[in-house]
């Protein structure tokens, strides 16, 4: 990390733009940190250099504060949600292609809106299932749609 608090912030910043573009480009959703340390994303071979866990802890910690991720597991800080579209525009992408699709009053499982062949080539088609849920809580407490339990997760509609 750069020491001087100007330099620092805008490391910040790019690192944050890059893991964000990283994650959208390879429709990623999880980072592990300590095994992410030795990807492309974090490791340069060509010039042997390579991001450091405290600092790459701490551009996930400005994420968090900003709502571009979510720690897993605040204690441990060794696994992120990273945020590339917020769980609001989920939401929002999953009602207009509900609505569009003239799907509205219909039940769908958790697996047909994330995996299903009804939703392939769309957006959120292998969207994570953490983010889904929170996707579909939201769409709860506007009102427009409805949880109902299953034997599992998945066969939840």
């Amino acid at each position: 990390l750069q020491t001087q608090p100007a330099t620092r912030h805008t490391q910040i910043t790019l690192w944050s733009e890059i893991i964000l573009a990283y994650f959208m480009h390879h429709k990623l959703y999880r980072l592990e940190l300590s095994e992410s340390l030795n990807s492309e994303l974090f490791d340069n071979k060509g010039i042997k250099r390579r991001l450091k866990l405290g600092t790459l802890q701490c551009i996930i910690d400005t994420m968090v504060k900003e709502g571009t991720a979510e720690w897993d597991s605040q204690s441990k800080k060794n696994a992120a949600i990273i945020y590339w579209r917020k769980p609001e525009e989920w939401a929002t992408l999953i009602n207009n292609w509900v609505f569009n699709s003239g799907m509205t009053n219909s039940i769908l499982t958790i697996y047909e809106i994330a995996h299903g062949d009804i939703t392939e080539g769309l957006e959120f088609h292998g969207l994570d299932q953490t983010i889904l849920l929170k996707s579909l809580d939201i769409l709860v407490k506007r009102g427009l749609a409805q949880l109902f339990q299953g034997t599992s997760t998945e066969d939840m509609g």
